[in-house]
């Protein structure tokens, strides 16, 4: 077949597709129903390319052998000849491409399941190999950006698809980073469904255990309808629909420092990246932490743990010494009791702008770290117990804060002449250098409009307690002390350089 019979050929059964080749062979052979047992006497007729999604193009890489760049690209496509609507169908191109087909065949024989990608048929000539499957399928992308009109539909079908994190076992890889690639939505039912392309060429066992979990799904739902978003507000119970907007593809993780003079819990906090600073918006809750404080080491010095609680030290040891005490709060527990009552907390504060800046805090991580790794005289290091962070006051009980005295150096090994700083430092011995962070999750402006929608459609006023009080969460109060202290954004679960010693010491770093 020469460039311009290619051409005609191409036309004539591709209509509609953009920047495909054909090299030869016959279009119509070893496509049949019987995906496993092709058989060419059973032809059906021409495969019609509606739509490529690009998004989901596979591109590129290097092809098996070395011989090109091999490509899988995906199309909403018509079987004309056949009474079917429209399908979905991957066609692979480049050196390897035959190679990238049969591997890619051999997990959709491994796995037959309602949720994953259905093989209807195979197309497979000298020049070209694609699968034909079940339905026309939507990316998960493409589909959600149908419903960003409704923050409820939206937060649904997120939490419906968010079932792919429980697949990351068998994927080898987290599917949050690679669902553009793995997750479709069949277009007439809506259900989710998954490509067994991306995974790994080993399917674990463990794959069974996917399909255990209880996935939010309502049954007989089109979401295309005009009442979709009443028939889900009707369908969903105020609990789920919380637990919904809190799962992990919805709200937005945060991560910060701040002053280690303030006291920190369980509560609402507002940051203000633009001046770096930091509010606490409510009195803290009243939440005890998952696990008994303790402290991590992070290194081999273990210490020795003494009868008053505190831990000691011996000074040569000590040398990059770092240790972490992390508070836990039910995470999941506290961002369902936030977003029961964060449009009443709004009102209450005349607060519409800035609401994605109001973090939901779930977690506090007390830093020690002895930074200096030259020589350090001989003496003692002691370190307070995790229990001298809980502040005593009673109203503010689960707040914690770094205590007067965390940590001193001393040459008795008793402990009982504590060297001052200034002494300390005299003497040779390094600073001790104290941090405090917090973690907590933030929602966008449409979370909230979604759920003031949802409990008035429930029959809730949004800028009331009524929803909180019925499903027994704690009560939020305004907090009476509404003064901005230091924070700064950092990365997840990082600490300190020590090359910014203004910031240390605006942050209250040095002991």
């Amino acid at each position: 077949m020469n460039n311009a019979d290619s051409a005609a050929f191409a036309g004539a059964f591709f209509p509609q597709a953009t920047g495909f080749n054909i090299w030869g062979g016959v279009f119509t052979s070893n496509v049949t129903n019987n995906v496993y047992n092709p058989s060419p006497e059973q032809p059906f007729g021409d495969i019609n390319l509606i739509k490529e999604f690009k998004e989901m193009r596979t591109s590129p890489q290097s092809s098996l052998g070395g011989r090109g760049t091999r490509v899988r690209r995906v199309y909403t496509a018509k079987l004309e000849g056949c009474e079917s609507a429209h399908m979905t169908v991957a066609l692979y191109e480049g050196g390897g491409a035959e190679e990238a087909w049969k591997q890619h065949l051999t997990k959709y024989e491994a796995v037959r399941h309602p949720n994953m990608m259905q093989l209807y048929g195979l197309v497979s000539t000298r020049k070209l190999h694609g699968m034909v499957f079940h339905d026309e399928l939507i990316p998960y992308r493409q589909y959600l950006r149908r419903f960003q009109h409704s923050p409820i539909l939206s937060a649904y079908i997120i939490g419906y698809c968010e079932a792919t994190n429980y697949l990351s076992e068998v994927f080898q890889k987290p599917l949050i980073d690679d669902i553009n690639c793995a997750a479709w939505i069949r277009s007439a039912t809506g259900e989710l469904c998954l490509d067994l392309a991306q995974c790994e060429p080993e399917l674990s066992s463990r794959f069974v255990r996917w399909w255990e979990v209880d996935v939010l799904r309502l049954e007989n739902v089109s979401l295309d309808a005009p009442d979709s978003e009443d028939i889900v507000i009707s369908s969903l119970s105020e609990d789920q629909v919380h637990e919904l907007c809190s799962q992990y593809l919805i709200p937005r993780f945060r991560y910060f420092q701040v002053s280690t003079e303030h006291r920190i819990g369980p509560g609402v906090f507002r940051l203000d990246s633009q001046y770096g600073t930091c509010v606490r918006i409510t009195e803290a809750l009243q939440i005890l932490p998952e696990a008994e404080p303790r402290w991590d080491h992070y290194g081999r010095v273990q210490g020795e743990l003494l009868r008053n609680s505190w831990r000691r030290y011996d000074s040569g040891r000590t040398c990059a010494l770092e240790l972490v005490l992390y508070l836990s709060f039910r995470p999941y527990e506290i961002q369902k009791v936030w977003l029961a009552q964060a449009n009443l907390i709004f009102t209450k504060l005349q607060e519409l702008e800035h609401v994605e800046d109001f973090v939901s805090v779930d977690g506090v991580q007390f830093t020690l770290r002895i930074p200096d790794k030259r020589h350090i005289p001989e003496g003692y290091l002691f370190v307070c117990p995790p229990q001298d962070f809980c502040t005593s006051i009673e109203r503010h009980a689960q707040l914690y804060q770094w205590p007067a005295c965390p940590a001193y150096w001393s040459l008795d090994p008793s402990g009982a002449h504590r060297l001052s700083t200034e002494n300390a430092r005299a003497l040779g011995f390094p600073t001790i250098h104290i941090e405090t962070a917090v973690d907590g999750y933030s929602w966008d402006r449409s979370v909230y409009e979604g759920l003031r929608r949802f409990h008035e459609g429930k029959g809730f006023n949004p800028d009331s307690q009524e929803v909180a009080r019925q499903l027994g969460y704690p009560l939020y109060e305004v907090s009476s002390d509404c003064v901005p202290f230091p924070a700064r954004k950092v990365e997840p679960y990082s600490w300190c350089e020590f090359q910014d010693s203004e910031l240390c010491r605006e942050l209250g770093h040095y002991l």
